[in-house]
Formats: structure tokens, sequence, C-alpha cells
């Protein structure tokens, strides 16, 4: 029960139900612990995170190398990587999994630099990446955009190490490609690939034609995903998004009559945040809170002082254009 309320994010029921377990006289054993300790990251609850860290190292638990990696995530995904670095540095002993967590959490949270020489420590002591390795650093290159160090690192899996590259692998170098603007480049190299390339890699792409205004190789991604997924709204957001910049609004106009044609509507995104140990969920548009009222004053005032410091433009100077989802019936 433990398990399957943190797995649906429901962290306050799983803290009763531990807290009842422990009161009825039965103790929380290694599994329950981990299953809290996920919840924790899934959920952004650092607060109860600490608590389990703390009530881990008490029983005698946090000696278990597999509760340490599961700590250095949890800290991770809740954007206390200071607490990740503690338990990391502190650990007896450490496997690959330890330096992939940690590593994977350093390039999370945006210490790209710091995950590529972590790396490049766990190489000189002679502790053997896997394919899991390979991701976390690839996607650490990615957002630091170090191409050069991407293809290096690409290299080495496939030649030193021997390792096959995954779909996600080829997703992260095509997407560090499209990311430094070098959009002909990434479409070669999806096209050149061994394995079908997904609708995550073909996004990328798109996306990265809407930052750097590519029109062509743009409509040539977006169409791949009109064929793979129809019906998701993302490939006519963006390309809306890419002819408004280049003010084409034949294709905006476009784009609008294919949504409404295939009544394509948004799914509105969710997210979490823990508010003095309680776990909230937001919604776009959310009416539904207790607080709603308050909340809508703070929200309206960050707006407002973020036009006024010129926020409202993207850092290349363009305007951003919404397409109003909500108004496609």
């Amino acid at each position: 029960m433990i398990s399957g309320y943190a797995k649906k994010q429901g962290m306050d029921e799983a803290l009763n139900l531990f807290n009842a377990m422990e009161a009825a006289g039965e103790t929380p054993d290694l599994v329950t612990v981990l299953s809290m300790i996920s919840g924790c990251g899934q959920t952004g609850a650092l607060g109860l995170g600490k608590w389990i860290d703390a009530y881990a190292t008490m029983n005698c638990l946090k000696h278990n190398v597999v509760v340490c990696n599961a700590l250095i995530d949890m800290y991770a995904k809740c954007g206390s990587i200071s607490d990740s670095r503690d338990v990391f540095n502190t650990m007896p002993s450490k496997t690959v999994v330890s330096w992939t967590t940690m590593i994977a959490g350093l390039a999370l949270n945006g210490s790209f630099e710091e995950a590529l020489n972590l790396f490049n420590r766990m190489i000189e002591l002679e502790m053997k990446p896997n394919h899991i390795t390979f991701l976390a650093i690839l996607q650490a290159c990615t957002h630091g955009g170090f191409l050069e160090k991407g293809w290096e690192c690409f290299n080495m899996m496939t030649k030193v190490y021997k390792i096959s590259p995954g779909l996600d692998h080829y997703s992260c170098m095509a997407d560090l490609l499209g990311r430094k603007g070098k959009l002909k480049e990434a479409l070669k190299f999806i096209q050149d690939m061994p394995v079908e390339p997904d609708a995550a890699i073909w996004s990328g792409l798109l996306s990265a034609c809407k930052i750097h205004h590519n029109i062509e190789i743009g409509e040539y991604a977006s169409q791949r995903l009109f064929e793979m997924e129809p019906y998701v709204s993302f490939p006519y957001v963006e390309m809306a998004n890419i002819y408004a910049s280049a003010g084409r609004w034949d294709g905006v106009a476009r784009m609008r009559y294919m949504m409404r044609s295939n009544r394509i509507k948004k799914s509105p995104g969710q997210s979490f945040v823990e508010v003095n140990g309680k776990t909230c969920a937001f919604t776009v548009e959310d009416r539904g809170h207790f607080d709603r009222d308050l909340i809508y004053a703070v929200l309206d005032g960050l707006i407002l002082q973020s036009k006024e410091e010129g926020s409202s433009q993207h850092s290349d100077g363009t305007q951003k254009f919404d397409l109003e989802i909500s108004n496609i019936e």
C-alpha cells in the first residue's frame, strides 16, 4: 500500500501508513524505506525525504548501498544537490550505479561541468561505465552544450567500451547537434541511425528548429510527427510558433485548421510542490485549490514584475507566439 501511494504521488497517505505501521509494532523494512525515498523524489518532498534519511540512519539502513543510491537520486530530484554530494562522498563503497546516479543528479541540477569531471574521475579510478552512465553523461553534454565532449563520450562508448548505442543515446546526440544550431547535421545523423527514430527524436529536432528559426527542417520533422502521432498537440503548436516568428501567418492558420479538424486539444501540465510538509499539485488554469485567490494574486504580481523587467521576450529577443489552444474547439 505504501509503495502504491508513493508511486501515485500520494505521499501524505504513504506517510500516514508508514506511521501506522510503526504504531502497530511493525518495523518498516528495506523495501518500504526505498518506496518512501522514491516517492519523495517523484513529488519533490524534500522535508519528508530528509526525515526518511534520518530514519534510515537511526535504523542502520544507511550502510546499504542501494539506500544511499536512492537518497542521492531523491535529493537530486528535489533540487538539493549538496545533500546528494554529502551522501555520495560519505558512502563506504560505491558501485557503478552510485557514480551514474550522482552524474545524472549533477546534470539534472545544471552542474554540467562537475558531471563531466566526476565522469573523468570515474574513468581514472577504472570504474567501468555502463550504457546508463553514458546516457547520463551525454545528457549532461546535451544540456551543457558540450558538442566536442559529447562526440568524445559517444565514441568512447562505442569504440572503447564496445557498448551499442540505444535510441536514447542517439536521441541525446541528435538533440545536442540541434541545440548547437547544426540542424542539417542533426537531420543527417537521425537519417543515418541504424534504428528507427521515435517521436522524441523528431520532437527534439523540431524544438531546435523553433530555437534557430528553421522552417524547412521544422516542416520535415513535424511531418514525421504528424504521421507517428497525429493527435498529439506538440508538433502543431511548435510549427505554429516557427511560422509566427517568421511572419508566416498562412502557416499559423494551417496549423490551427489541422488542430481543429483533428479535434486536438493540449492536455494541461501538472506540477508538484511541497509546502509545510504537504505536497500540493497544480495544473494549468487550476481553479480548484482552496487558496486559489491568494495564489492568483501572487501570480499576477509575478507576471507584472516579469513584464516590468522585460521577461516577456525570449533570450534571442523575439516575441513568443502563443497558440490559443483553449480557443480551438
